[in-house]
């Protein structure tokens, strides 16, 4: 049942409206990477210890911990992007507003007991987000680059973030296919590079080859 209704959402059209536009001063740009610098994980010998160490803290200073991936496809759609094309390009406003959106949402649904700064929260995601893509020479935001980086950042349930991702690759008869499939690690893999784990987990044009047998 999770499974259809997310594949619906996805593909789905609905317009939306759009979230507060969160601004994000000097001080704050970059910050995220200044105190992952000083976590000191660099230390860890494993690369895949390592870089997950990296990423978790990332999610966990964004709060992204916090946020599961029905909120990021309601999140989605109620921006408009669900009926856009995936290599279709977004400013920068409007990944604010979709971010922004997503958090004050969030707020709103914790208890009195366990707030969050949504502002503080969209500069910090933002932020990292703007920088994974800009760890490609000549990459540009676009609406593949948001849904994949935010189902990669997000909590909840791996087999709903599973279901979703497959949704993004796969046709309308839940056929894998291999070029969305590439697209897809192409924009997800931006995140370990953008952590400087590029050179073990970066994307390759062999990437998506090497996850199925070759014959």
């Amino acid at each position: 049942m999770y499974g259809n209704r997310m594949v619906m959402e996805e593909r789905g059209s609905r317009d939306g409206g759009s979230g507060a536009l969160a601004t994000v001063s000097g001080t704050e740009r970059r910050q995220i990477f200044v105190e992952l610098g000083e976590q000191n994980f660099d230390a860890i010998r494993l690369s895949a210890y390592r870089t997950a160490c990296k990423l978790r803290y990332v999610q966990k200073k964004c709060n992204m911990h916090l946020v599961d991936v029905y909120h990021v496809i309601e999140a989605v759609r109620d921006v408009g992007l669900n009926a856009v094309e995936p290599a279709a390009g977004i400013s920068n406003t409007r990944l604010e507003n979709l971010v922004s959106l997503l958090f004050n949402q969030l707020a709103k649904r914790l208890p009195t007991t366990h707030t969050v700064d949504p502002r503080h929260s969209t500069a910090l995601l933002v932020d990292f987000l703007l920088a994974a893509v800009d760890s490609e020479a000549g990459a540009r935001l676009t609406v593949l680059s948001v849904k994949a980086m935010l189902s990669m950042l997000c909590g909840g349930k791996l087999v709903d973030k599973l279901r979703y991702v497959f949704s993004l690759v796969s046709d309308s008869h839940g056929v894998l296919i291999p070029s969305k499939f590439d697209s897809f690690l192409r924009e997800a893999l931006k995140l370990p590079t953008a952590v400087h784990e590029g050179p073990s987990f970066g994307y390759t044009h062999t990437s998506a080859r090497s996850c199925f047998p070759q014959h």
